[in-house]
């Protein structure tokens, strides 16, 4: 990071774009910048974090503290935690979080599956309240695999969604 003391990632991947991000970014940018904090607060816009769906979405590092369903209104809260307050809890994305909790769920029962078919998939993502454009970014970012067996769409759950929601791979003792 070198000479700043903390580093801003701002998500603008299209899901957190049509969610405001970039409303969210611009702003952060001209508070720092308008209160004098724009020197030691180097403030990024980035691709993904990969989790769009639950955008706008900041990481703040060194910390490593995942703000999700950002708005204009929190970044006061926000600011104020960069300048060595406490984290905003209410915004705080961990692995309990419902979203997390949900997603987990999701990959967990694809799992259990092996292989699901696409619409299989779709139905699964449904109950779970998570739409298409939920399926198309899991795809997009990698966590999950579609292809065809025998002619039929199926859905598969990566290394990558395994390894970040802690499951187990197909086979895999306890």
């Amino acid at each position: 990071m070198y000479w700043n003391r903390k580093h801003v990632l701002i998500c603008t991947a299209n899901h957190c774009m049509q969610k405001g991000a970039n409303n969210v970014a611009g702003r952060l940018r001209i508070e720092l910048k308008r209160r004098g904090l724009d020197a030691g607060l180097m403030v990024n816009t980035c691709d993904s974090i990969d989790l769009c769906d639950i955008g706008p979405n900041i990481v703040v590092y060194p910390e490593g503290v995942i703000y999700s369903h950002v708005q204009v209104s929190d970044l006061n809260d926000i600011i104020a935690h960069l300048l060595g307050g406490p984290v905003v809890e209410r915004l705080v994305l961990t692995a309990t979080t419902p979203e997390e909790a949900i997603r987990q769920a999701v990959y967990a029962e694809a799992i259990r599956a092996d292989q699901l078919t696409a619409d299989h998939f779709a139905a699964l993502a449904g109950r779970h309240e998570l739409d298409d454009a939920w399926i198309h970014e899991q795809a997009r970012r990698g966590f999950i695999a579609r292809k065809e067996l025998d002619g039929v769409p199926v859905v598969t759950v990566t290394s990558k969604a395994r390894a970040r929601y802690g499951l187990a791979a197909v086979g895999a003792g306890p």
